[in-house]
């Protein structure tokens, strides 16, 4: 009894009614307990299709990489057959347009309140210049005054 025996028939092979063999290439992407995700891709995509893009990439890693990005894309078609996954693209993209234009109108509500704080900090330094102005003003008068008694004497 070999490997693929042991484990049963991939998804692939149930599909095919067919033997599962130690070499079948859908065997370690789409296992016996996957066959519905087996399902979605093949109605999207068929399964000379998906055996012409397994053969076309050489990487393990690659494959899996492929294989999950097929597996999502029918998916997402699975669930909206019209539009797929642009409907997905398209619903982010107009979330990310919504989440920039109350970013947008954050930094400027902070904009307003930093130049009211420095407006409000500018009228205290110039109220106290306005003061001291005062005060000098009604020191120099006083000064004038004492020098016009003191020429008077």
């Amino acid at each position: 009894m070999n490997d693929a025996d042991a484990r049963g028939k991939c998804a692939a092979c149930k599909y095919q009614n067919k033997r599962c063999d130690e070499n079948c290439p859908f065997a370690p992407f789409f296992p016996s307990n996957k066959v519905d995700e087996f399902d979605k891709v093949i109605r999207l995509f068929s399964i000379d299709f998906l055996k012409d893009m397994l053969n076309s990439v050489t990487a393990n890693e690659e494959k899996a990489k492929m294989v999950e990005t097929l597996i999502l894309e029918a998916k997402i078609r699975s669930e909206n057959p019209v539009y797929g996954s642009i409907a997905v693209t398209e619903k982010l993209n107009l979330e990310i347009e919504k989440t920039q234009k109350e970013l947008d109108l954050i930094q400027k509500t902070i904009a307003f309140y930093k130049e009211l704080g420095g407006r409000s900090s500018l009228n205290k330094k110039n109220e106290e210049i306005s003061t001291s102005g005062k005060q000098s003003l009604q020191d120099v008068k006083k000064a004038r005054v004492d020098s016009n008694d003191n020429d008077e004497t």
